[in-house]
């Protein structure tokens, strides 16, 4: 029996928003799942857009609460999904899997998927959370989004939308109602061996423009490791820098 209480949508301009409405309305239970292959505003990390095609992609919105058990780092929850699902993706068979940091999804260095996490604390404790999830499946381009890929793009075959969420669900069900904090040092680990660019030298961009280091690992509290030509290491939050792509211009 699944934890899950699914709900599917033709059209909606944002899983997100939809379970946030129902939030605000009292209308939500833990394991509410808002799935369409058609959204139409959907949002990134940095208030950016997430573009999909319709009928092309899936996009999908979990509600979870902690009651007992709260993670003690909000990317601990990060770190669980991303896992699930690479998870997922290597199950079926999709090669050159990357996590970058600190939650996008690569295949073959390019973007194929995003997750976007919101929580909500009460008495500074994390108590609710949506889980976003936008993953390019059957879309043939990307018009001025040169990093951007699907994967029909990467396998050249047409994916079964809805054998892709099923797929999902299942990975979901046991990191979210089984092992998120159980299995918080292996979900780590995994997210680390996944770590795009790891040990190579990268382009960064921050508050002072764009500078060269070599990541090393992500701490279990989201931060990545980092060290200069010299070896000097430091570490560097989500909201200070971020990778580029090679060539990405800025």
């Amino acid at each position: 029996m699944s934890n899950f209480n699914i709900i599917k949508l033709n059209a909606i301009s944002s899983t997100n928003n939809f379970l946030r409405e129902k939030l605000s309305n009292a209308d939500c239970k833990d394991g509410d799942l808002i799935w369409t292959k058609h959204q139409t505003e959907g949002r990134g990390q940095r208030n950016k857009s997430w573009l999909s095609e319709a009928n092309k992609g899936l996009s999908l919105s979990i509600y979870k609460t902690f009651e007992g058990k709260t993670p003690q780092h909000p990317f601990e929850i990060s770190s669980a999904v991303a896992c699930a699902i690479i998870r997922t993706l290597h199950s079926i068979g999709i090669p050159g899997l990357n996590i970058k940091w600190p939650n996008d999804i690569l295949s073959c260095n390019h973007k194929i998927g995003g997750i976007l996490i919101e929580n909500t604390y009460k008495y500074s404790r994390l108590n609710e959370t949506i889980i976003g999830l936008g993953l390019n499946i059957n879309q043939e381009k990307f018009n001025s989004l040169p990093h951007a890929g699907s994967l029909f793009m990467i396998t050249q075959r047409e994916w079964d939308i809805e054998t892709v969420l099923n797929t999902l669900i299942q990975n979901f069900e046991n990191i979210l109602f089984s092992d998120l904090l159980d299995h918080k040092k292996e979900n780590l680990t995994m997210f680390n061996s996944f770590l795009w660019r790891k040990n190579k030298p990268s382009k960064f961009y921050g508050s002072e423009g764009i500078f060269e280091a070599i990541p090393l690992k992500v701490t279990q509290e989201g931060k990545l490791i980092i060290t200069d030509s010299e070896g000097g290491l430091s570490t560097i939050n989500m909201n200070q820098a971020r990778m580029l792509y090679p060539k990405e211009i800025i």
